[in-house]
């Protein structure tokens, strides 16, 4: 939850992946609180009872959102999805913007990777940008996690994307801040 939320406001693609992770942990512990209670929670080794029931209450609420959009055994939650398609929209507005040359080059760069990428996943040719770029990183950080071993192109595939991303995430979160202190100004 601590985690989330800090990453929500610092790098909103690390805070997706983060969120990703999160339903992973949610379908390996069956959606029922009582495993991810010994299994997750625990390990926080969280002392307040208040903050313990705060954790709790996060967790169980993602249980329930995920049983009632059916996203029990795989896919993601409406607000992560609708969080990617504003990213997405972002991108795009971003391409087509003169004053973000920085960006269009680091989207360049990756975009050879991206589309490798989408030719070796199943309907990769069905995602938008992000959402592949999104999936190829999730996919590296998975077998990292599996100790599988990682080639020297794929490490580089990985710093590419994560550059664009990360390039992304600033340029987002930074939208976001000013459209909110226009919205305060009014």
């Amino acid at each position: 939850m601590f985690v989330a939320q800090n990453c929500r406001h610092k790098n909103v693609i690390q805070y997706i992946l983060y969120m990703w992770n999160v339903e992973d942990l949610i379908r390996a512990n069956h959606l029922n609180m009582n495993e991810i209670d010994k299994n997750v929670i625990s390990g926080y080794k969280i002392t307040d009872e208040t903050v313990h029931q705060q954790v709790y209450d996060w967790w169980d609420n993602l249980c329930e959102m995920m049983r009632l959009e059916k996203c029990e055994e795989k896919g993601h939650v409406q607000v992560l999805r609708g969080l990617s398609n504003d990213i997405y929209n972002f991108h795009l507005y971003l391409l087509t913007q003169p004053t973000e040359l920085a960006y269009q080059e680091a989207f360049k760069t990756a975009w050879p990777d991206l589309s490798l990428f989408m030719t070796k996943i199943p309907g990769g040719d069905k995602m938008h940008h992000i959402d592949l770029a999104l999936t190829a990183l999730y996919e590296f950080y998975l077998l990292k996690l599996q100790g599988k071993t990682i080639l020297a192109d794929t490490m580089n595939a990985n710093v590419r994307i994560t550059a664009f991303l990360n390039i992304l995430s600033d340029r987002y979160l930074k939208a976001e801040k000013e459209l909110e202190e226009k919205r305060r100004e009014k």
